[in-house]
């Protein structure tokens, strides 16, 4: 892609708007809230029955009346109209709003548990802790099941282990952010989606496409932000409990208190559980789940605005083991085990009590120990990571606050040791990064507004100086046109480049317990990212309803093949040889069909092509079509809740081993299509929700998960051809307790 032309586009805009809008200094601001001081975000207001407005995602609105007092209309995005008015300039730096019913949705955050912003230039998609409750999400794996977007499936029939798919994308290409702090990068990346339990979710950010400098030029895909419970607006004593038919059990317990004043607090998060039971429905001699068992803490310290400070600690520790493979004491078993431990300190620190506003400046750190003990059959790895992150921020405004920049550095070490049976693939990284943003994002729109202020812009650059491979330069861009105040159209190109790790990365493909060659010198993967979305808002017999467009292609200039079946003995591992791009196109609808019942349905369409050194395959264990209907009802005295999610996962390519006397070719077959359904009833007191469901009502399962079962040191045998889910219908119970909720 010719960058340059980006670059000289982005100047032209940029110097247009940053000299059109100067005269944006006589604009008033205002800070709309609730009488809870919630930040009004995304409001419209219309001055003098004239100009309309929008407040951003922090509630600020900058406008201008020609009259005194003005006259001010706020549209909530339920329909309801509120007028207020202003006396004069002097007491337009806040207005508050007196709302008594329904105050959750007001704010874009509580509104509704999924979200798809028409204020932000990039193209995100917000999960909140509603959206959590509507499922048996005890781990944020289970978080995505009422998401289009996202997609979590297990990469093997033994481990238990889980991987997210977004853009058509395997999960590696996504960055895992952690409070947007870049996090399970590595060795333990196969259980990660497992070490965040659901309860400790307050809310996931769902970044689409390469459009971030900040954090990183890996994410091809895009980022997900995972935000966790801030102590000191969760609840000061939480208790969950959870079992289910299949003897899963899971506790969490969270305990939060405020230090001094209610904008610094510390919060304790526990978690336990623990799978008891053998279970092999399907007679194949494995166990269709492994038996785990995890214990899980965190401590988290958050402050805000204390002395014009910011900033947050959080402390993690894991231990997650996992025991798989055919039941039984002897020795000529196929046995699967996994030991995962974590250490994690990460936080940020934050001034922003410059005397130009808009001025601010921050730090942000991690340090993380990871350590595996896996084996497969007579497979064994052992693997330990030492990860250091120091990132410095500086953010600032260039005329008004519609033009921003971001700049900063950040320094990354990583020790790695890892040995596969008799080899050790030990790797030192270290990588000096700088970045640079600038952002144009108008914050108000009214019915003769200019193309200028109808667009928006973020355009950021990366270089990293690798000590393995190199400068790597990424830039992305990102741009947005509002139609009107409810439609908006999105763009985005990016180049993106990420460190491969050899085990975690594949851990499914080793599962086997085949041998491992490495064909040469691995490169880093590099791939380029681009799409177009489109996000409309209505309201159609007096309800909200909203659609979503996305289409995403991305282009691999190098990605590392893990070729299973170049040699029906080993697992190849190699630089790309030819071709590999996807395509990944999503289409989603969300609509309340009437006050407290609301409807998702959303259809993905995936094309994953990838050049192996014999042959070229396609949508390998990824389905080309995927339907989701959700559907929840909550009652109009909010005492009872009812979700149904319903999924349709179309047809996929997969592997079948060779058997009988051909022992020497590989073929791919076409899996059938099928349908799964979860169900759940939530009955909420004031103090305690009591909640149950059903998962795989269908009972759909797939025939024959481990390929050559009776003879696992066959060339036939193989665990990792797994399409469609490996347990049936299963029941689960759950309460949830808050003695001290409001």
């Amino acid at each position: 892609m010719n960058f340059k032309n980006i670059l000289i586009l982005l100047f032209t805009i940029g110097s247009y708007s940053l000299f059109s809008q100067s005269n944006m200094h006589d604009m008033l601001h205002s800070h709309l809230m609730d009488q809870n001081n919630v930040p009004l975000a995304g409001v419209w207001v219309s001055v003098n029955d004239k100009l309309r407005y929008q407040s951003d995602v922090d509630g600020m609105l900058m406008w201008e009346s020609d009259k005194w007092p003005a006259n001010l209309t706020l549209f909530l995005d339920n329909g309801e109209e509120i007028k207020v008015q202003v006396a004069d300039e002097a007491h337009a730096a806040h207005i508050s709003i007196d709302r008594v019913h329904k105050l959750d949705e007001v704010t874009i955050v509580d509104k509704s548990s999924r979200e798809v912003s028409t204020l932000q230039t990039r193209n995100v998609e917000s999960i909140t802790s509603k959206e959590f409750e509507k499922a048996a999400c005890c781990r944020l794996s289970e978080s995505f099941e009422n998401s289009g977007s996202v997609n979590v499936s297990e990469t093997d029939a033994v481990t238990g282990a889980k991987e997210m798919e977004i853009l058509g994308l395997r999960g590696k290409y996504s960055l895992l952010t952690l409070n947007n702090i870049p996090d399970f990068i590595g060795i333990n990346y196969p259980f990660s989606l497992d070490m965040i339990p659901g309860t400790w979710l307050d809310n996931v950010a769902i970044s689409k496409g390469i459009s971030n400098s900040i954090n990183g030029s890996n994410a091809f895909a895009g980022q997900v932000n995972i935000g966790t419970k801030d102590p000191t607006k969760d609840e000061r004593l939480f208790v969950n409990l959870y079992t289910s038919s299949t003897s899963r059990t899971e506790g969490n317990l969270h305990f939060n208190q405020q230090l001094g004043n209610s904008s610094t607090g510390v919060g304790v998060y526990l978690h336990a559980s623990k799978n008891f039971t053998e279970i092999d429905n399907n007679k194949d001699g494995f166990l269709d789940m492994p038996l785990s068992e995890q214990l899980n803490g965190m401590v988290r310290l958050v402050m805000h605005n204390q002395k014009n400070l910011e900033g947050g600690l959080t402390v993690q520790m894991v231990k997650d083991t996992r025991n798989g493979g055919q039941p039984g004491n002897s020795v000529n078993l196929f046995k699967t085990y996994t030991d995962a431990r974590r250490l994690a300190v990460n936080g940020n620190l934050g001034y922003l009590g410059f005397k130009k506003e808009g001025r601010s400046v921050g730090l942000k750190y991690q340090f993380t120990s990871n350590g595996l003990a896996a084996q497969f059959g007579q497979l064994d790895y052992t693997g330990d990571q030492i990860r250091g992150y120091l990132q410095a921020v500086y953010g600032d405004q260039i005329v008004n606050e519609e033009h921003k920049i971001l700049m900063g550095a950040s320094y990354l070490l990583e020790d790695l040791n890892e040995h596969l049976d008799d080899r050790n693939l030990a790797r030192q990284e270290r990588v000096p990064g700088v970045f640079l943003e600038y952002a144009f994002s108008p914050t108000y729109t009214h019915d003769d507004i200019h193309f200028i202020d109808r667009f928006g812009l973020v355009a950021a650059i990366r270089a990293d100086f690798h000590n393995l491979y190199g400068t790597q330069i990424s830039p992305a861009l990102s741009m947005k046109f509002n139609f009107d105040e409810s439609n908006i159209i999105r763009a985005n190109i990016g180049k993106g480049y990420r460190t491969p790790y050899f085990f975690g990365d594949n851990l499914s493909s080793f599962a086997n317990g085949r041998r491992v060659k490495i064909l040469g010198n691995l490169d880093d993967e590099e791939a380029i990212n681009y799409g177009v979305s489109y996000t409309g808002k209505t309201r159609l017999f007096s309800q909200d309803l909203s659609i979503n467009l996305d289409f995403y292609r991305t282009d691999f200039q190098n990605m590392i093949i893990t070729d299973m079946d170049g040699d029906n003995d080993a697992v190849q591992v190699y630089n790309q040889p030819g071709k590999a791009y996807v395509n990944s196109f999503l289409a989603s609808v969300n609509y309340n069909l009437f006050e407290g019942f609301t409807t998702k349905l959303a259809y993905k369409w995936n094309s994953n092509v990838t050049d192996e050194l014999s042959h070229r395959v396609e949508n390998v264990l990824m389905p080309r079509h995927r339907g989701l209907l959700s559907l929840h009802y909550t009652t109009p005295d909010k005492g009872w809740e009812f979700s149904s999610i319903n999924t349709l996962v179309g047809t996929q390519n997969y592997m079948l081993r060779p058997n009988g006397l051909d022992r020497t070719h590989v073929t791919y077959r076409e899996s059938k299509p099928y349908f799964t359904s979860n169900l759940q009833i939530t009955k909420k007191w004031h103090a305690i929700d009591l909640y149950g469901g059903v998962e795989n009502l269908t009972n759909y399962t797939q025939d024959l998960p481990v390929q050559g079962y009776s003879d696992p040191n066959s060339t036939e045998f193989d665990v990792t051809q797994v399409y469609a889910p490996i347990l049936g219908i299963r029941g689960y119970i759950g309460v949830r307790w808050s003695p001290f909720r409001k």
